[in-house]
Formats: structure tokens, C-alpha cells, sequence
């Protein structure tokens, strides 16, 4: 699809947000077809990738009950010898990072098999590793932040972890995301903290690497154990924004929310009717993209930070590609 010299990476990132409603059911449907890499022994498979990906990995585990394992692609390439026997599933919407090409090929021959899961089957990682498991979804055909892209990559990894849910219907749900994020996005500061736990780790992952590419402010995520140990002495309760994503039976996310609550800090939560752990985090997903969006609207941007700044954008791709 031709890039449309009208349409902002704002405008396509709000969108593809909606377009989810439609394409994750489609795809979910699809993915209910394939089974190559089902019933895999969980202990003997790896999930590796970077920014959106890496999330999606973090999830793979979470579902998994941290059976399968999430890794970072270049701490896997410093020591590729744990691999040896395993299935590794190199997520990357591209298909074309760096490390990721690398390291499929640093492997060759040590892991059991090299699964790429990207959009892109003709791409270098595609090519290099033993098989291919493709993203399927329409991109508005602008560069923006990844959303659709994102929730497929969610639904690729849960298919290969655990059963799909039998029915997906994201119109309520992308509904009341919005909702959400007009009641919440009344920022005060420029610093995020995520805050989660299992699935909700993942998510609150996302929610940060939504921040840094939509509004180029900081934002970090964290498990809610860790917080009461460290960060909570730097966080600023008049200047930082605190998202906790608590899903599902993550009772410490929803305990640290009540205790900043009652302490004077103003957390916001997220939460999902669902009990299903993907359409919690498909819900919890789309609250963080309706999250960052309804900031950049509020504070009148039109692009999304990350295409502002070109020398950054260049460093970046120098560094990724």
C-alpha cells in the first residue's frame, strides 16, 4: 500500500486500532488452522525479539506459566549454546532486524529448529530460519507505532502456548478502551511507570514502548514486587503517571494499586472482564494504544515523537537494521 502524503502516523495509528475489530478475529480464525508447532514440549522452546516483540515474548512466557522461555536476542547470541535441542521462535514484524538475522544464523545446526514469526515472508529472517509463521494484517501503509501488528504478533505466540479463544469480539472492547483512556489521559508529568505481573508484565511493557515512540517521554515498566523495594522512592507523585495492569489472578498489581492510592500517589488501573488470558491482554492491549493516542491528541500532536526527531530516527535504524 502506497504511503498517503495526508494521512498523519496519528491518524494511521488511530486506524489500525480500529481495524483490529475486524483483522484479530480474521487472523485468529486463521491461526486455529495450523498446528505444525502445537504440543510442543513448553521447556524445550524460546521466544526472543525487540521493543513490540519483545513484549509479545514476555507474554509467550507469562501464558506458558513460565515454561517457555523469553530472552533477549543478544543475550541469547552472546551464549547460543542454550538453545541446543530447543525450537526458537525469533519474533520481528519486519523480518529484517539485525540481531534477530544474526543470531538465527549463529544457531544453525544447535537449536532444534529456527521459527521466524513475521509479516514479512520474503525477509531476511524469514529466509535464514527452518520455517516461517507470517503475520497476517493490513497496515495502513504509513510508518507509525505498532498496534495491529503488536496483537497479531499476541495471538501467534498464544497459538503455539495455549488454546485460542473460540469466539473474539473486539467492538466492546475497543469501546470501552477509549473510554478508559479519555478518563485517564489528563497527564500531569512526562514519566510513566507500567506496573504488572505475568500477562500483565507484557502488556505493561507495551504500554511503555507506546510512550517513548507516540509522546518521546520516559517510561519504564516494572513488576509490582520490585516496586516497593526500589522505585517507589523515585517516584514524583505530582509529576509521574502510574498505569497498573492487573490481569487476571495478579492480586500484587492490584494491591500496590490500592496502597499508592491510599498513600497520595494517583495510579490508574487497567483491568479486564475477560478471564480468557488473551482476550485480557488484547483488552489490556488496546487500552494502552487508546492510552497513548488520547495523550498525543490532548497535547495537539500530529505525528507520532519517534518520526519528529531525524537524526534519532536514523541512530535508531543504524542500530536496529
Amino acid at each position: 500500500m502506497k504511503k498517503s502524503s495526508s494521512e498523519s502516523s496519528l491518524d494511521a495509528m488511530e486506524d489500525e486500532i480500529q481495524d483490529q475489530i475486524k483483522q484479530i478475529p480474521r487472523f485468529a480464525k486463521e491461526l486455529g488452522h495450523l498446528g505444525a508447532y502445537r504440543n510442543l514440549d513448553f521447556s524445550k522452546i524460546i521466544f526472543t525479539g525487540s521493543g513490540d516483540s519483545f513484549a509479545s515474548a514476555l507474554f509467550a512466557q507469562a501464558i506458558s506459566k513460565g515454561r517457555a522461555i523469553a530472552a533477549d536476542p543478544y543475550e541469547i547470541y552472546l551464549a547460543p549454546d542454550r538453545v541446543r535441542g530447543k525450537t526458537l521462535f525469533l519474533i520481528s514484524v519486519s523480518g529484517r532486524t539485525k540481531t534477530n538475522v544474526k543470531l538465527a544464523r549463529r544457531v544453525k545446526g544447535l537449536a532444534e529448529n529456527r521459527v521466524a514469526i513475521t509479516a514479512n515472508p520474503a525477509s531476511p529472517l524469514a529466509k535464514e530460519c527452518d520455517d516461517t509463521l507470517q503475520l497476517h494484517y493490513t497496515s495502513r501503509g504509513v510508518l507509525t507505532s505498532g498496534t495491529v501488528s503488536f496483537t497479531t504478533s499476541l495471538l501467534a505466540v498464544a497459538s503455539l502456548t495455549t488454546e485460542l479463544p473460540s469466539h473474539i469480539d473486539l467492538r466492546n472492547v475497543e469501546e470501552r478502551a477509549s473510554q478508559w483512556a479519555n478518563r485517564v489521559t489528563k497527564a500531569r508529568g512526562k514519566a510513566f511507570l507500567f506496573i504488572g505481573s505475568g500477562i500483565g508484565y507484557a502488556i505493561a511493557a507495551y504500554g511503555a514502548f507506546k510512550i517513548h515512540e507516540v509522546l518521546g517521554f520516559k517510561a519504564e515498566y516494572q513488576y509490582p514486587e520490585q516496586v516497593g523495594h526500589s522505585q517507589l522512592f523515585s517516584i514524583r507523585k505530582k509529576a509521574d503517571s502510574i498505569i497498573s495492569v492487573a490481569l487476571g489472578p495478579d492480586i500484587n498489581t492490584r494491591r500496590i494499586f490500592r496502597a499508592l492510592s491510599e498513600a497520595g500517589f494517583r495510579p490508574q488501573i487497567v483491568r479486564s472482564v475477560s478471564s480468557h488470558p488473551v482476550l485480557a491482554a488484547l483488552d489490556a492491549a488496546l487500552n494502552v494504544q487508546h492510552l497513548a493516542l488520547g495523550l498525543a491528541r490532548r497535547l495537539g500532536l500530529r505525528e507520532c515523537a519517534f518520526l519528529l526527531d531525524k537524526a534519532r530516527l536514523g541512530l535508531s535504524n543504524r542500530l536496529i537494521y
